[in-house]
């Protein structure tokens, strides 16, 4: 999950739970898709801005957890609530300009190692079943914003060669300089293109 280190490093000092670092990947994944955090809570707040971070305060209520989310284009803001039921995550994010809503249910010890809480290296398990679920379960539903259709920006080695344009074009061996031949069907219309005022 490129990305997701920096911002886990950032976000390090106030995960103290499972559930936190659960929360900082789930952002995350939000983020890849072209969404960005507006803020805590269910209603906006003064000088919001968009953000790649994660809001001040965002880990306050270890049970629920509420964060608003708005696409880079945007067309989509979304309301992501996280709620603890026992060693699971109930995620419920709603659209607010359609009003669609989208639920996930995840397994904190699926995607999160307790103990390495402090070690972002082996703190998450399975990152691709989580961005899948994510994906399918919240971005699927919801509608992906425009230009973002859950992919990742193509990588140099999968550019194809036609497509580079400061790629020189193949080397041909130079021909004669001799003036092309005149078709064989017409051999008499040598020099008929210059007089021929139609063409």
């Amino acid at each position: 999950m490129a990305g997701l280190e920096p911002l886990y490093a950032w976000a390090r000092p106030a995960i103290s739970r499972p559930q936190d670092a659960l929360v900082c990947g789930i952002h995350w994944e939000l983020i890849r898709h072209g969404y960005r955090c507006l803020g805590t809570g269910d209603q906006p707040g003064p000088d919001e801005r968009k953000s790649e971070l994660l809001p001040a305060g965002w880990e306050a209520n270890k049970e629920v957890y509420a964060l608003r989310y708005k696409s880079t284009d945007d067309t989509h803001e979304l309301l992501l609530k996280a709620i603890m039921v026992e060693d699971s995550m109930i995620l419920n994010v709603m659209d607010r300009s359609s009003q669609k809503v989208a639920d996930v249910t995840l397994a904190v010890a699926d995607y999160i190692n307790p103990e390495h809480l402090d070690d972002f290296h082996r703190v998450y398990k399975n990152t691709e079943e989580l961005r899948t679920r994510i994906a399918s379960g919240i971005i699927a539903p919801l509608g992906a914003p425009a230009g973002k259709a859950g992919k990742e920006p193509e990588s140099k080695e999968d550019m194809l060669w036609d497509e580079n344009p400061l790629r020189l074009p193949p080397r041909q061996p130079m021909g004669t300089r001799a003036p092309p031949r005149p078709s064989p069907l017409s051999p008499f219309a040598v020099g008929g293109e210059d007089l021929d005022p139609l063409g």
